[in-house]
């Protein structure tokens, strides 16, 4: 079956338009900035539409105009004490209480308009479309509403318009109430925490971890992680945490303060996915120790303990990345990282302990 020109090129631009606002949510930009471009974009499908997001307090009581930016101040204004989430508060509080599209014709004649429906009409507002966007929990996050200056219901490219709104609405909402929840959570912690980026850069720490290594949060930015520990193994860490069924690495680390002081550290480190699932960054959690564990191997990471027992085994780096699927480079760090923490200058004195921690017999 071929599919006619036109809605090829419609499907085009729906998807270019997705792109073009996942990468607004993407570089960070204000929620608001976000559905405003939403609303331009899907205003440029659908001609002499006017459109608006509008967001719900965290209560879920009232919603507010956040996007909005061919629709007149004058309506914006004698609408406002008509935003409440409930029955008869025209289409968009009514779509937010009833969690489902409400499609009013003609505010003029409609009988969820009685006592509002002359602000619309004389603003040129005869049909309103308010679609709820609703979280994975059925909360509403707030509304996505048409607006027509003549008397119609919806057909179906429009409701394909609203679907991609809607939903596109929801994942820059939530994505910024998760930001903003990582932020909070973050910032107060009382362990240290830090953010790095997918190259071992630091590129952001919380006031715990800075003061445990004696510097100002902002001295840290920028900085290669290396800098403040003892190995380098950014590129290691990165493999670990992105081989099947990782979620989180433990393990313990000496890390340098401004001063040069040596002090160890509990961490545990996770890597973020963005919501296509594409890795984004790594977060770690810094706990200070006053010394090493008593159990060496506590020190080490899983990795670093399968490495160890191949290392025993007499495979060579070669052998133990592909069997762990891994780069030979790889592996050579892990060797040199266990080494290390372990306080072992050569392979001998890696077997002696080895045999001594029942990793290996005789």
């Amino acid at each position: 079956m071929t599919i006619p020109a036109a809605e090829l090129r419609t499907r085009a631009a729906l998807l270019d338009s997705q792109r073009r606002v996942l990468e607004r949510i993407a570089s960070g930009a204000p929620l608001e900035e976000i559905l405003e471009t939403l609303v331009r974009l899907i205003e440029e499908q659908a001609g002499d539409m006017r459109c608006a997001v509008l967001l719900a307090d965290a209560g879920q009581q009232r919603l507010r105009f956040v996007a909005a930016p061919n629709i007149p101040d004058d309506y914006k204004l004698g609408i406002e004490p008509y935003l409440r989430i409930a029955p008869e508060m025209g289409s968009c509080g009514t779509a937010a209480f009833l969690r489902q599209p409400v499609y009013t014709r003609d505010t003029a004649t409609d009988p969820l308009w009685e006592n509002c429906g002359q602000i619309a009409v004389r603003n040129g507002l005869r049909a309103i479309w308010s679609t709820p966007i609703l979280s994975d929990a059925s909360i509403v996050l707030g509304t996505f509403a048409m607006y027509y200056g003549e008397p119609r219901l919806p057909a179906e490219e429009h409701i394909q318009l609203i679907d991609m709104a809607t939903q596109m609405a929801r994942v820059a909402i939530e994505a910024k109430h998760d930001d903003e929840m990582l932020r909070m959570v973050f910032e107060g912690a009382p362990e240290g925490m830090l953010i790095t980026d997918l190259a071992g850069v630091i590129v952001r720490v919380n006031p715990a971890f800075a003061a445990m290594l004696g510097y100002a949060p902002a001295e840290l930015h920028g900085k290669k992680f290396a800098h403040i520990t003892q190995e380098e193994d950014a590129r290691a860490l990165m493999e670990e945490l992105l081989s099947p069924g990782r979620g989180e690495i433990a393990s313990d680390r000496r890390y340098r303060t401004k001063s040069g002081v040596i002090l160890w550290g509990r961490e545990r480190s996770a890597l973020r996915r963005d919501r296509a699932g594409e890795p984004r960054y790594v977060l770690t959690r810094v706990e200070k120790t006053t010394e090493a564990r008593h159990d060496p191997l506590e020190r080490l990471s899983r990795r670093e303990r399968e490495v160890l027992e191949l290392v025993i085994a007499g495979r060579t780096s070669k052998q133990i990345a592909a069997r762990l699927g891994i780069a030979a480079a790889s592996v050579d760090t892990y060797r040199s990282r266990l080494m290390l923490k372990l306080s072992l200058q050569d392979l001998p004195a890696l077997v002696r302990f080895a045999i001594r921690h029942g990793i290996a017999s005789l």
